[in-house]
């Protein structure tokens, strides 16, 4: 079983961060390691996303495939916003977990926490620091994208997917 707790913080409000975060089908585009992230669900089911990354160095990579099932709860004035996650499928034992984000003085900060049992052999050495070298360069990359994205003229800025 994997813990993990991590925190990035970036220079825009919460609302663009939580954007940013919700964006599926565009993630593989700038999270590194990620290579396919597709919504599954239907109009007025849960929104379920189907996730496919490569976790690992080199010859050390294994596959990872989950379908996520998500709660969305977007950023208010004053609160903060979650996306609350559980998965539903993949080559994952369990994996639950959630984003918060909220408002802070100088732009928003994310917190990650999640609980990741893989149905692979994880190195006992190597795998954790291998997982918290990868979800730090995640959490640069997502990072990265919410100040490109604040950078942007209002109408090239993607739409955020609603809740």
């Amino acid at each position: 079983m994997l813990y993990v707790n991590a925190v990035v913080t970036a220079p825009a409000p919460a609302e663009a961060c939580f954007a940013v975060l919700t964006d599926y089908e565009k993630l593989p585009g700038f999270v590194p390691g990620m290579r396919s992230s597709r919504i599954v669900s239907q109009p007025g089911e849960m929104l379920r996303v189907e996730q496919v990354g490569v976790s690992g160095l080199g010859v050390f990579g294994i596959t990872v495939r989950t379908v996520l099932g998500l709660t969305l709860t977007p950023p208010r004035p004053d609160l903060e916003g979650r996306i609350d996650f559980g998965s539903y499928g993949g080559n994952l034992r369990q994996m639950y977990g959630a984003w918060v984000v909220r408002d802070e003085k100088a732009g928003c900060r994310i917190d990650y926490r999640a609980t990741i049992e893989p149905d692979f052999p994880v190195p006992a050495l190597i795998g954790p620091f291998l997982m918290r070298r990868q979800i730090t360069g995640q959490l640069d990359a997502i990072a990265r994208e919410i100040e490109r994205r604040q950078a942007l003229p209002a109408e090239t800025a993607p739409p955020a997917i609603p809740p």
